[in-house]
């Protein structure tokens, strides 16, 4: 039997800054919306066509808002996988709440998903990538183990960038490791007069809390001034785009990253494994030979967690009730899921 089709509202920094990270989960889903050209089959037996609608954010949040309120209310979606940046997801997030529609979110900072004032949960919004706090706890316990007891902090003017430094500091308090210095910079610098002010603090470490290209920069310019002073960034380079225009700058510097990465060197009784490398292959066939990239990978879990929400369904209940049914089932279903 042939039933409702669906529809999966996609949105994505395909330009502008954040293209390093949104142009890989732009493919992923292409590639996934390709593999699901079939439809998807329900628990009742009956059949859905599978249609995927795809928007470009432009890495702006104005841009973000408006085209997730055309993917809800003109395209009337099942179910949304936008937001590339934590700044454009914000944006997205009260959307998604006003039209109680499933939001999974590809960005990373902790208020996506939670108010960070009330520590309440916030019901229809989630997201795959691993959060600052972790990347936090991670830059934390590394830095501890080479004896540092001082670190500047560079982090870009965006939500991304304050939620890093927010969470690294956190994390390094933790672990009685002081946080000298901090200052900020925008993502489309390319000088940095902070660098100044980090010789002046005298810190042992440069954390920096960016994406591409500001990240980039930010270790060429912190290289040229101080090259003996090392550089950790977070999980925000984790992508080729990062080491391309470091250039030689990117050498020995530590981050925190998926295992997405170095998948091939798990052990195989990692439960990511088998995942990581289907994805990996797959991925590189369809991109004929692109680099592979932890957004990619984030993009992979989003559009999986909205693909079995909507194979869960079935037939019979209306636009509001699926909507509500994938939430439900993201909620409850997506545990000690390897992605």
């Amino acid at each position: 039997a042939e039933g409702t089709p669906y529809k999966i509202g996609f949105c994505a920094a395909i330009t502008g800054p954040g293209s390093s990270l949104g142009v890989p989960e732009r493919n992923t889903a292409e590639m996934l919306a390709e593999q699901y050209a079939d439809g998807v089959t329900g628990p009742d037996g009956v059949h859905h066509a599978l249609e995927v609608i795809m928007y470009d954010t432009e890495s702006n949040p104005d841009t973000a808002s408006s085209v997730a309120s055309r993917l809800i209310t003109e395209d009337e979606v099942d179910v949304l996988v936008c937001g590339t940046l934590s700044g454009n997801s914000m944006a997205i997030m009260p959307i998604a709440t006003e039209n109680e529609i499933p939001l999974i979110s590809m960005a990373s900072a902790r208020a996506i998903i939670e108010d960070p004032e009330s520590g309440e949960t916030r019901k229809w919004i989630f997201k795959t990538p691993q959060e600052n706090l972790h990347s936090g706890e991670w830059q934390a316990l590394y830095l501890e183990a080479q004896g540092i007891t001082n670190v500047c902090d560079l982090y870009e003017n965006t939500g991304y960038g304050q939620d890093c430094l927010a969470n690294t500091t956190k994390a390094l308090e933790a672990k009685g490791i002081e946080v000298t210095y901090t200052d900020t910079f925008e993502r489309s610098d390319t000088e940095f007069p902070q660098m100044a002010g980090v010789q002046g603090s005298g810190c042992e470490v440069i954390i920096v809390g960016a994406i591409p290209p500001g990240a980039s920069m930010v270790t060429v310019a912190a290289r040229e001034t101080m090259p003996n002073v090392p550089v950790i960034q977070g999980h925000g380079v984790c992508n080729q785009t990062y080491i391309d225009l470091a250039g030689a700058a990117a050498e020995e510097v530590v981050f925190p990253c998926g295992r997405l990465m170095i998948a091939d060197l798990l052990p195989d009784s990692d439960p990511q494994k088998a995942v990581l490398q289907k994805y990996a292959k797959e991925y590189t066939e369809y991109t004929d030979g692109e680099p592979l990239s932890t957004f990619g990978g984030h993009g992979w879990d989003a559009m999986m967690w909205a693909i079995e929400g909507l194979e869960s369904l079935e037939e019979g209940q209306d636009l509001a009730a699926r909507r509500a049914s994938v939430r439900d089932y993201v909620e409850n279903n997506i545990v000690d899921w390897p992605g």
